[in-house]
């Protein structure tokens, strides 16, 4: 059966996004089950309400196609990669946007390399509670502890929000390379600081949204569940920010890894089709309707 995103697919021709499943989680230290996270978000996208009140749109309209998933070799993370880095690019070179579902969040290294081979230079957004900068985990560079690490030594610029679980190392290095640095405690204290994190940011960003970012007492349903994390107005005043002072030119969604209970997919497939309305809205595929609430 063909994957389907919310409760209307768009010929593939004639979309605009297209969400792309990507089921690697071969490199998770903990809590398996990501693999399960993109069918999870697409079964929950389809009990959405089409409209969204908030936004004045139904991003729907726009075009969304939910492509194939992404294969993966079993025992080689670098084949499993080029498989993603490749399909990536297949979509990017024939105009669209693409918003990929993971998977553990050592899918964003092969999502950002085919995003600036097809696009150029951006800067990055990255949402989570783990930094995500070890040169290496458990004896491997394609580990989910690791993407950020290899994208910052190729020369990206990254900045981190919602952070909760920062080693020393990882710190030393945010230093270092003078990343953009917001963690969850000074959020709790004085507020989330959105002129500083847009001012962090190039023009052009791609996001990599970890789903444990958010706080568990919204997203229970995670790889490495912390607490203390954002909100979800906080997520959706980040990427409504986001979206109305720079371009986005992709994102991805990792490490849901579904565990029965399904407020969590919920909540997960409303933020996914929440940030493609905001993608609608900036790149004008609609307008809010004027009598919308």
């Amino acid at each position: 059966m063909r994957p389907i995103f919310g409760e209307k697919d768009t010929p593939y021709e004639e979309a605009r996004v297209v969400v792309l499943p990507v089921p690697y989680d071969l490199s998770l230290s903990f809590l398996p089950g990501a693999r399960r996270g993109p069918a999870a978000i697409l079964e929950a996208s389809q009990e959405l309400e089409p409209f969204l009140l908030e936004l004045g749109v139904a991003p729907e309209e726009a075009g969304i196609h939910a492509a194939q998933a992404v294969p993966w070799v079993a025992g080689s993370a670098e084949e499993s990669h080029r498989l993603i880095r490749e399909e990536a690019l297949r979509h990017l070179r024939a105009g669209k946007w693409v918003v990929a579902l993971g998977g553990d969040h050592s899918i964003t290294h092969p999502l950002v390399q085919a995003h600036r081979e097809a696009l150029g230079p951006f800067s990055i957004l990255h949402v989570d509670a783990h930094a995500d900068l070890y040169p290496e985990w458990q004896g491997s560079v394609y580990s989910h502890a690791s993407p950020f690490y290899r994208l910052v030594q190729e020369g990206f610029s990254v900045v981190q929000v919602g952070l909760r679980a920062v080693s020393r190392e990882s710190l030393a290095l945010i230093r270092e390379k003078g990343l953009g640095f917001f963690p969850a405690h000074r959020i709790r204290k004085e507020g989330l600081p959105l002129r500083e994190i847009l001012a962090a940011l190039g023009e052009r960003v791609y996001v990599s949204f970890d789903f444990d970012a958010l706080d568990p007492s919204v997203m229970p349903s995670v790889g490495t569940p912390l607490p203390d994390g954002l909100t979800y107005r906080e997520a959706v005043d980040l990427l409504s920010a986001l979206f109305q002072e720079k371009e986005v030119v992709g994102m991805d969604f990792v490490e849901l890894s579904p565990n029965g209970q399904f407020h969590a997919e919920m909540t997960a497939a409303q933020l996914v089709y929440h940030a493609i309305g905001l993608k609608a809205l900036q790149a004008g595929w609609l307008s809010r309707e004027a009598d919308h609430i």
